[in-house]
């Protein structure tokens, strides 16, 4: 059973800290922001009873972050790893949310969900394709007014209910996106100073690399298309 203090983006997150040497290039990466990744990193030091990175100082890599052996063992074992750790219990984070739609190449790469919106994606697949994404709860940006961003998806919503998905847990905002509801994790912070509450109209900014794909039951890949 995996324990609730981690889920898959925390795994992610960690190889990719890994690989990148960096906390803002990992959390670009998987379609994070800086004070998520942060927040994500001192939830796991907390739940484990260690810190799962270190900063480098001295040498050619100072001021890059690296895995400590704790980090480290997660990222390289993932959840089998984190079954021999003894994380102390801590709220679950927010399911993700889950969407199918069609994969379309150009001219960009691009996910038609049933009922809108059309999300660009950084994943490939092929044309007419069925697939169905998960998009983390904790990756979506929020704001009253557009503003410039790299993210490659801007959407506008209609706030639907703001509330918790645990008392000890982070509010839970739920939108209107298109013909769906879309689940969106913030603190009590933003909900005061933008006067979240029901009928708001917003902006969602989603980065295309937060979009992942994963298996999903689905008709076949139209004729003359390849299966994967």
């Amino acid at each position: 059973m995996r324990p609730s203090v981690v889920t898959e983006t925390d795994v992610a997150l960690l190889r990719a800290i890994g690989e990148e040497r960096g906390v803002v290039a990992a959390s670009r990466r998987i379609g994070l922001s800086r004070d998520r990744a942060v927040y994500r990193l001192h939830r796991l030091a907390r739940a484990f009873g260690g810190p799962v990175v270190a900063a480098v100082r001295g040498g050619p890599l100072h001021g890059a972050t690296r895995l400590t052996p704790l980090g480290d063992r997660i990222a390289r074992g993932g959840f089998e790893a984190l079954e021999l750790l003894g994380a102390r219990p801590l709220a679950a984070a927010p399911r993700p949310n889950r969407f199918e739609g069609t994969f379309h190449v150009e001219p960009v790469p691009r996910v038609e969900l049933r009922g809108g919106p059309v999300l660009r994606v950084a994943f490939r697949a092929e044309e007419g394709e069925r697939v169905s994404l998960l998009l983390d709860p904790e990756s979506i940006i929020i704001a009253r007014q557009r503003f410039p961003s790299s993210a490659r998806n801007v959407l506008a919503a209609r706030v639907e209910s703001v509330g918790r998905s645990r008392p000890e847990g982070p509010r839970l905002l739920t939108a209107r996106v298109g013909a769906a509801l879309w689940r969106i994790a913030v603190t009590d912070e933003p909900v005061r100073e933008l006067h979240l509450a029901p009928g708001a109209r917003v902006w969602l900014y989603v980065k295309a690399a937060a979009l992942r794909r994963v298996a999903g039951a689905g008709p076949a890949p139209t004729r003359g298309s390849r299966r994967p």
